[in-house]
Formats: structure tokens, sequence, C-alpha cells
């Protein structure tokens, strides 16, 4: 007979359901699991969504699978004949019939899948699959994302090196002001809206980009309802407003970004070490000394400046001394408010459905120091 204590338990855990790992508890009645509960004692676990509280219902669906299946009879038969066979067995079949393929076409010729991690229970494997891809020898790996996905993960993967969520979690405890562009936390990742929530009631400041108010949204000091579709116009203005006005972090750019290196006219390719010297190196990118004109040379395999950089140029054209003569430079920053500034803000209103003063009076009037 079962020890009643093993019958009736409240048991602490997290909820593996998406990538935000709700910390929770199971509550186990008559040996039954009945219920899901946020654990407020767990980092994650002021509150689940509707997903996690339905974990009763998942575990114990009529038609949740348990066991593999093997089709017996040709796809299109209105009856599939799945029959059960062992995990085995599967695994067996698998791996031949993948075999097969690669012999036959080449491991390019296998697409390997998987679910976004922020909205469905792969979050612990989805590593493995990529692991198993390699190991194959496929390069092609197909993944559902959900519409939040590229701007808080892949884009941050692009613009600073690794994903935000990822292997870096944004600040939000310590944050002065929060941007949500596109992403709504209330669905895709709990953890986020209860930890913008506490940074609201500290002081801190939110603003929302998203064709709906919902979720923070309500709560938001800026609310800019984006027409989808046009975010484009929408961050070229912004970005335009916080580059003419100086809104933005100048030792960071010229430290941690490539603003300050130099873009040759000729060629719109970045200038090299080797193209001032015939013994330049063309690991070494330049920049500018904004106070002196000098050339900087930045190592890129050393990931620093070979030179003073503490007065670096972001805007500007400058005049390069190469043997072939000079020639005429701008820094890669200034590129970008060039870009910013080929749209005006009444154009860039008119597109987005965001009113100009909206862009530049609220932006302003809620910018966080």
């Amino acid at each position: 007979m079962a020890d009643a204590n093993e019958l009736n338990a409240r048991i602490q855990g997290y909820c593996a359901l998406c990538v935000s790992r709700c910390g929770t508890v199971a509550v186990v009645e008559n040996g039954r699991f009945v219920a899901l509960e946020p654990d407020p004692s767990h980092p994650t676990g002021q509150a689940i969504c509707a997903k996690g509280r339905a974990a009763p219902e998942l575990v114990y669906h009529p038609d949740r699978l348990l066991y593999p299946l093997k089709r017996t009879r040709p796809k299109g038969d209105p009856d599939p004949g799945w029959q059960r066979i062992s995990w085995d067995e599967a695994l067996a079949t698998t791996a031949a019939r993948l075999q097969q393929l690669a012999a036959a076409h080449g491991p390019a010729s296998v697409a390997f899948s998987a679910a976004s991690p922020s909205t469905s229970a792969t979050s612990d494997a989805t590593v493995w699959i990529e692991r198993l891809m390699r190991a194959f020898g496929s390069p092609n790996l197909c993944v559902a994302m959900e519409l939040c996905g590229w701007g808080r993960f892949l884009a941050t993967r692009y613009t600073y090196g690794s994903g935000v969520p990822g292997n870096y979690m944004p600040d939000l405890e310590h944050a002065g002001c929060i941007l949500f562009w596109g992403y709504n936390p209330n669905i895709a990742r709990l953890v986020h809206a209860t930890a913008a929530a506490k940074a609201l009631r500290r002081g801190a400041r939110l603003i929302v980009v998203d064709p709906r108010r919902a979720g923070l949204a309500n709560k938001a000091d800026l609310w800019l309802q984006v027409r989808p579709g046009t975010d484009a116009a929408l961050a070229l203005a912004i970005t335009q407003v916080m580059v003419e006005r100086g809104w933005y972090d100048h030792e960071f750019v010229r430290t941690w970004t490539n603003g300050p290196l130099l873009v040759r006219s000729d060629n719109g390719r970045f200038l090299r070490g080797s193209d001032l010297t015939p013994n330049g190196g063309a690991q070494h990118y330049v920049a500018c000394s904004e106070s002196t004109g000098a050339p900087v040379l930045y190592d890129s395999g050393a990931g620093r400046y070979l030179g003073d950089d503490g007065d670096l140029a972001c805007f500007g054209t400058v005049e390069v001394a190469t043997p072939q003569g000079k020639l005429a430079c701008q820094p890669a920053f200034d590129f970008v408010a060039e870009a910013c500034r080929r749209i005006s803000l009444a154009e860039a209103a008119a597109i987005c459905g965001v009113g100009s003063e909206q862009i530049v009076g609220n932006w302003s009037a809620r910018r966080c120091a």
C-alpha cells in the first residue's frame, strides 16, 4: 500500500511548457496531479499563465501520445493503421532512414525542425536537436517563431553577439526605462511581465510599441500604436530624433560599436590598415581622431584600438592619405544618421500611423536619463 504522504503532496519545481520556466508547486491529491500553482519563493514563481495552469489537462488528455506509433498503411489511407512500437524500434527506424537519405542524397537533403522554445516545451531539447543536426551534417534548421521572437532574440544576437534573452537576460530589476517593441511578455515570457510590473512600481518608465493595447501596454507611460508592417519607419524616425538631439550613449557608440570606423566613399567598404600602407594589416580597421584628424587603428583580432580612442569622430567626411592619393571616408555612424534623415518625421508619421508629436514630444518628455 502506498504511503499517504505519496498520494497527497505539494511538489516544488518549475513549469517546462515554455522558456520562461516559472517556479511552480504541483498539487497531488490521492495520487493524481490536480493543479499547478505559482511558487512565490522561486525567483520566477510570481505567477503562471493559462498554459501552465492547464498542465493537469495536458497530462491526462485522452489524446496525449505516450508511446511511439508506426504507420502501417500508405499515406492518404483513411485509416493510417497506427501500431504501437518500442522506443528502441522507433529510434532504430529513424536512424536507418536518415542514413539512407544521407547516403543517397547527402546530409543536406534533410531539414530538421523545432518549435520556438518560447511557446512550446522544447526549451531544454532545442540544443540537442541542433547537436543532432550538426552531427548528422545538415545545415538546415526550420524554426517556427512567434511574432516577437526576431526582435527580442535574433536582432540582439546580430547586434550584440548574443540573444537577449538567451545567454544574457535584460536587467529589468534595475532598468530606469523599459522598451517592449512588438513584444507582449504576458504571453511570450511571463517572468518578464512580472519583473516589468515590479519595475513600474518602483518608478521605471515603460514604452510599448504594438498595434494592440494588450498586456503591459495598458500600463505604459507611452504606447505607440504602430501600423502593422511599418515598424522600420518608426524606428528610423525615433533614431533620427535621438541622434540629432544627442540622446544616445556617445561613449558606448565609440567603444563598443563600429560607429567610428571609416567607410570608403569609392566602394562602400570599411577602410583597412592595408589601404594606408603596403605593410598594413588587413585585420586592422581605421577610425579618425576628432581633435587631431590622425588615423587610429582598430585591431579586430585583439578587439581594441591601437591608439588613443578617447575622441574618435563619429560624424563628418575626412580625407585619408593612401599610396594612391587622398581618399574620402565617412564614419559608419554617420551613415546611420544619414539613412535616418532620408525620411522626414512627417513622412514617417504618415507611414506608421504614429503622430510626429508622439515621436518627438512625448518621447523627449518621457525619455530616461
